[in-house]
């Protein structure tokens, strides 16, 4: 009877202090932290989306030291060849990099390899955003609006005569517009363009072995043999390639021999798309008769004389704000 009172004891005892200690004080593990790296300042829809799963917390360059980036399991970002080398440093080769639709993918591409990270490209439509952007900034240059716009707020006000300011204004109708590229922004910029009464050209650019989806210009479109024969032809220049071993300096010195004067240009893309030296040559000169860059790179945009330059507009990257009905990103 002893013994068997023994081993009941030792057997019944134990068994709801063992089950139940570790089930009371055990913690649930935290979520995955996705650190939303100097983009996507609100970020309560992708919280929303993702509750329950992950936390979503935007970090700015003025928080590198929280050491946030480093405890992160992903990390979104536009760009990762234009954050400081202090940001890029904190990333960890355990992370997955998100780029949201960076405009020189084989840049970030090349600089996630060297410095040992898994980037991820995530292809974001924007195709109605810059196509927009493209037809305000030629708008603007046709109609000097920035420059009106300018002088209205001058000291001299409404007094001064803006007659200088309106020489070389040009109406929309009857303009010819090349499109150099195939792509959703560039069959969009079509549409608005053949609305406004203009002729649309485009040539098709050899991008490598790439394999994309086809995009259907709408039929008033023409397709032109030579890129040559395009910039000879048009009033108003788009440019909607990728960057590309084909593509870098498409728009170089010899084919701007070819461009047709007073002709205006644009581009949203990558600043590597021109020959700097080439257009800034034919600005001075009056050759073309303006530009606008959406995101202009390198030190030579940024020099005294571009801030002279009337008939030049520099902007932030405008066409990559993608417009939502709750917002903006």
């Amino acid at each position: 009877m002893r013994k068997d009172n023994l081993n009941s004891t030792t057997t019944k005892t134990p068994t709801p202090i063992l089950m139940s200690h570790p089930n009371n004080n055990t913690k649930p593990s935290p979520l995955p932290l996705v650190v939303s790296l100097n983009c996507l300042e609100e970020c309560n829809l992708e919280q929303e989306t993702l509750d329950g799963i992950a936390t979503v917390e935007h970090i700015g360059l003025n928080r590198l030291t929280d050491g946030r980036i480093e405890s992160a399991s992903a990390i979104l970002l536009h760009s990762l060849a234009f954050l400081p080398r202090a940001a890029q440093r904190r990333l960890q080769p355990w992370q997955i990099i998100l780029c949201l639709g960076s405009s020189d993918r084989s840049v970030d591409t090349a600089l996630a390899s060297d410095l040992g990270l898994r980037l991820v490209h995530v292809d974001t439509s924007r195709a109605e955003e810059i196509a927009d952007t493209v037809m305000a900034l030629f708008l603007g240059l046709l109609r000097r609006t920035h420059l009106l716009s300018h002088h209205a707020f001058s000291a001299s006000g409404w007094l001064g005569s803006v007659q200088p300011l309106c020489r070389g204004m040009r109406r929309c109708r009857g303009l010819v517009l090349g499109i150099v590229g195939r792509s959703a922004s560039a069959k969009s910029l079509a549409t608005r363009s053949l609305a406004f009464k203009m002729s649309v050209l485009y040539f098709d650019v050899p991008e490598g072995k790439a394999i994309r989806p086809p995009t259907m210009f709408p039929p008033a479109a023409r397709r032109m043999d030579t890129l040559n024969d395009l910039l000879a032809a048009s009033d108003l220049i788009s440019l909607h390639c990728t960057l590309s071993n084909e593509t870098v300096q498409i728009i170089n010195a010899d084919c701007l021999q070819h461009i047709k004067p007073g002709a205006f240009l644009v581009n949203t893309g990558s600043s590597q798309l021109l020959d700097d030296c080439a257009l800034k040559q034919l600005l001075i000169d009056g050759t073309i008769a303006g530009c606008a860059l959406d995101g202009a790179e390198g030190p030579q945009w940024m020099e005294a004389w571009v801030k002279e330059m009337r008939n030049v507009l520099i902007l932030p990257r405008e066409s990559r704000i993608i417009v939502k009905k709750y917002g903006w990103t």
